[in-house]
């Protein structure tokens, strides 16, 4: 079939990611043609990557969000050239893919007939979310929508495109695209169908609005060649109010040999460090057992007090004190291992913990790092997208899951912009080696090994004196390591994870019970009575989960409100 594919891409930093290069890689047999639209502009090194694989990269402004795109494009390739295509696929790059290929929606496509075709289609909602009002019909979603030669010379195709209100909005693009573009070719006689409809994905016998979003792993289960990126950089805590497991999506994905490197890639730039570590990282890594015979043995470096050995095919090097300052000076020693696990002095978060809660997270950090060395360095050969492990944090008594920062979240980021690291900080506590125990696959830290060179070790301590300096990597290890497009982990033994479960479900019991048992998104309820907030959202948020036959007429009202007052301006 002869097939133009129009591919959208835009990414704040102008990079053509991974996660872009791999679909465009699966789509390139598929497509007689492979046209690249970028709203904005991509750097040199990105625009010839794109170059390698496609026919044309088509840079423009900025302008009207996905639509403005795809408006643009063809605009560009002219209702002539489009004619003599048999299909043009719109997709973009919210998706990740393919999972194994696309060659079985192509023909699922082909035996399909559809005129107007997609992968994933959401389904309807009553009210609109949108309008508040009405209902939201079903509609193939915008990441992949496909139309035949007899949709392109329609006469209904040159009226959407002329119809189309100007996009200022996300909300204006699924509203007068996403949710109109399916429906008004519907209306107009033309058949349409997705290869995984909405109506297809239910739980507990209940239709799923949206599967590509709430249930992401039966939709791999029934074939699906993509996965929203969104699951892995979205609030972990919305998702688990949806029933959706980041964590169980990347396993998933890592199953069916989709490549974990671009699934990390595609995603580091945009999350803060606990949201990808519980979700592309896999979550905490149960340690398996070390064999009763070890294989390997320590040997001392004398000259620098460093152990070494050789687990696994991997070189680790043992390094206990100043370990930020060796690696800024480029010490051969440390570079020219696989591995490296630290034991670092710089563990002040720990100082305001209470003494027997201080001396559990460091007996565990050892444990983990150190006596758990033939474990930890499977995890590592195992998995070669890995790049650094540190202990679970552990639970008791120590609020650093809620206050990791100690204050130092500011300088953090300071520090972090002078290392070039401008990708999401944790707003409360970040992956961190707390009790000074982590280890790291060297690799993962050549870049930041350049850039503390660069700016020189001794000129940054004089801005963070005291040890500050090291306290402060420490804390943004998972985020240099994370933008050196490796994932993180966190790691425990079972019986450890085991008690850190038992505790954390206590207090979690202990939390939510008082907000009642009709409840149902307690966190949410939780942060909307959280004090700095708004307490008109609060009071809201409480009425409508105590009395949810109000939020609709209220919502309705406001919307109205709305309107007359922009009418009166």
């Amino acid at each position: 079939m002869n097939r133009l594919v129009i591919y959208l891409l835009f990414d704040r930093a102008g990079v053509a990611d991974a996660g872009v290069l791999h679909a465009l890689r699966g789509l390139r047999p598929h497509a007689s043609e492979l046209f690249v639209v970028v709203n904005g502009s991509v750097t040199d090194a990105s625009r010839a990557s794109l170059g390698a694989v496609a026919d044309s990269v088509f840079e423009r402004p900025n302008e009207g969000f996905d639509v403005g795109g795809y408006r643009a494009a063809l605009e560009e390739i002219g209702a002539e050239r489009l004619a003599t295509f048999d299909e043009v696929v719109l997709a973009n790059y919210t998706f990740l893919g393919p999972v194994g290929d696309f060659a079985a929606t192509f023909e699922w496509a082909d035996a399909a007939g559809h005129e107007v075709w997609g992968v994933t289609e959401h389904g309807e909602l009553t009210p609109d979310p949108y309008t508040r009002r009405g209902t939201m019909p079903a509609h193939l979603q915008s990441h992949w929508i496909a139309v035949r030669r007899s949709v392109v010379v329609s006469e209904a195709w040159a009226e959407y495109w002329a119809s189309m209100p100007e996009i200022r909005s996300y909300d204006d693009s699924v509203r007068n695209h996403e949710a109109r573009f399916s429906p008004f070719f519907a209306e107009r006689g033309f058949s349409v169908g997705a290869q995984f409809p909405a109506g297809n994905f239910r739980v507990d016998g209940a239709p799923v609005a949206n599967p590509s979003l709430e249930t992401p792993v039966l939709l791999l289960e029934a074939g699906a060649p993509l996965v929203k990126r969104r699951i892995f950089v979205h609030d972990p805590v919305e998702l688990d109010h949806r029933g959706v497991s980041a964590r169980d999506v990347a396993l998933d994905l890592e199953r069916r040999a989709f490549p974990i490197d671009v699934l990390v890639e595609s995603t580091a730039r945009f999350a803060p460090s606990r949201v990808l570590a519980g979700g592309v990282g896999a979550g905490p890594r149960v340690l398996r057992r070390a064999s009763t015979a070890l294989t390997h043995e320590w040997v001392r470096d004398e000259a620098s007090g460093d152990e070494s050995a050789t687990i696994s095919g991997l070189h680790l090097r043992i390094v206990r004190g100043d370990f930020w300052r060796r690696l800024a000076s480029g010490d051969t020693r440390l570079l020219g291992a696989d591995l490296v696990l630290v034991e670092s002095a710089a563990a002040a978060s720990l100082d305001s913990m209470p003494a027997s809660a201080s001396l559990l997270a460091r007996q565990r950090g050892r444990r983990v790092i150190f006596e758990r060395a033939e474990p930890l360095a499977w995890e590592f050969a195992d998995h070669r997208s890995l790049g650094m492990v540190v202990p679970v944090t552990p639970p008791i008594g120590t609020g650093l899951l809620a206050d990791g920062w100690r204050g130092a979240r500011a300088k953090a980021a300071a520090l972090a912009a002078s290392l070039g690291a401008d990708a999401p900080l944790d707003a409360n506590s970040p992956v961190a080696p707390f009790a000074g125990f982590a280890a790291y696959r060297v690799d993962a830290l050549r870049e930041l090994a350049a850039a503390l060179g660069a700016r020189g070790f001794a000129a940054l301590e004089t801005r963070f004196p005291d040890g500050e300096l090291s306290r402060l990597l420490d804390l943004l290890a998972s985020r240099l390591v994370l933008d050196a497009g490796f994932a993180v982990s966190e790691a425990e033994t079972a019986d450890g994870l085991a008690s850190d479960y038992a505790l954390l479900a206590a207090k979690y019991e202990d939390l939510v019970a008082d907000f009642g048992a009709e409840v149902r998104a307690p966190h949410r309820f939780a942060r909307a009575r959280r004090p700095g907030g708004s307490r008109v959202a609060g009071l809201a948020a409480s009425l409508f989960r105590r009395m949810p036959a109000l939020e609709e007429p209220l919502r309705r009202l406001a919307a109205d409100a709305k309107g007359l007052l922009a009418r009166i301006r």
